[in-house]
C-alpha cells in the first residue's frame, strides 16, 4: 500500500510539473525577452531561447517517461503511454527543428543552434507542434476522463473535455491562419498558441490534484492561524 501511495504521488508530481510549465512557458518567454513576438516558436531566436528550449525539453522528457492508464483493448486504440510518447517526441522535434527565421529580428541570432530559413524544416516544425497539441488535447478529452465517475470526477471531466476542445479549436484556427494568411493582429499565432498551451497546462495541473493541494495548504494555514 505504501509503495502504491509513493507511486501515485510521483505521478501527481509529474502532472503538476507538466501543468505548471505549460502555464509558465508563454509568460516567461515574454517577460525575459521584454516584448512579444509573432509566435511562441519565434522566441527560439530571442533572449528567451534558453527558457523556450528548457521547457520544451522538459515537456518531451517528462511525457516520454509518463505512464498513465492502460488502454481497454476492446474499446480503445491508444494507451496513455502511447499518446504521451507521441506528444513527447513531437515536443523534442519542435526544438531540434525550429521554425524558420523569417521575421524581423537581428540577423546575427540566426546562428542560434539549428537556426534556418528552410520552408521544409519549418513545415516539419509546424506539424510537430500540431501533433504535440493534438495529442495533449486527446489526453485531456479521452484519457483524463477515465476512472471512477463520482460527482466531483464528473465536474472535472467537463473541464478536461473543454480543455481538449479548446486545444483542438486553437489548432484548427492556426491551420486556417497559416493556409489562408488571414490575420487580425500580428500576434494571432502567439495568442492562439498561448490559449492552447494554457488549456493544456491547467488540465495537467488539475489532473495532478493541484487544487486539492491548495485547499489542504489553506486549511493548514488557517488551522495554525485561525485569525487569518
Amino acid at each position: 500500500m505504501e509503495n502504491k501511495k509513493s507511486f501515485m504521488y510521483s505521478y501527481y508530481t509529474i502532472r503538476k510539473i507538466i501543468g505548471f510549465l505549460g502555464i509558465l512557458l508563454p509568460i516567461v518567454i515574454v517577460v525575459f525577452n521584454g516584448k512579444f513576438l509573432p509566435s511562441i516558436s519565434a522566441f527560439y531566436y530571442s533572449r528567451s531561447a534558453v527558457f523556450f528550449i528548457a521547457i520544451l525539453s522538459a515537456f518531451g522528457l517528462l511525457l516520454i517517461s509518463y505512464k498513465g492508464y492502460e488502454r481497454d483493448k476492446k474499446t480503445e486504440l491508444l494507451s496513455d503511454n502511447m499518446i504521451t510518447h507521441i506528444g513527447g517526441f513531437a515536443a523534442l522535434v519542435v526544438i531540434l527543428i525550429p521554425t524558420s527565421f523569417d521575421f524581423g529580428l537581428d540577423k546575427t541570432v540566426q546562428c542560434q543552434l539549428f537556426g534556418h530559413c528552410n520552408k521544409v524544416y519549418s513545415t516539419i516544425h509546424l506539424i510537430s507542434a500540431g501533433v504535440f497539441l493534438t495529442s495533449m488535447g486527446w489526453m485531456a478529452f479521452f484519457r483524463f476522463t477515465k476512472g471512477e465517475q463520482t460527482k466531483g470526477k464528473r465536474k472535472k471531466n467537463i473541464f478536461y473535455k473543454s480543455s481538449g476542445i479548446i486545444m483542438w479549436v486553437s489548432i484548427v484556427l492556426l491551420l486556417i491562419r497559416f493556409t489562408t494568411g488571414c490575420s487580425v493582429t500580428e500576434y494571432d499565432v502567439y495568442i492562439l498558441e498561448t490559449i492552447s498551451v494554457f488549456a493544456f497546462g491547467i488540465s495537467w495541473l488539475i489532473k495532478g490534484e493541484a487544487i486539492k493541494d491548495i485547499i489542504e495548504l489553506k486549511n493548514r494555514v488557517l488551522k495554525k492561524n485561525p485569525k487569518i
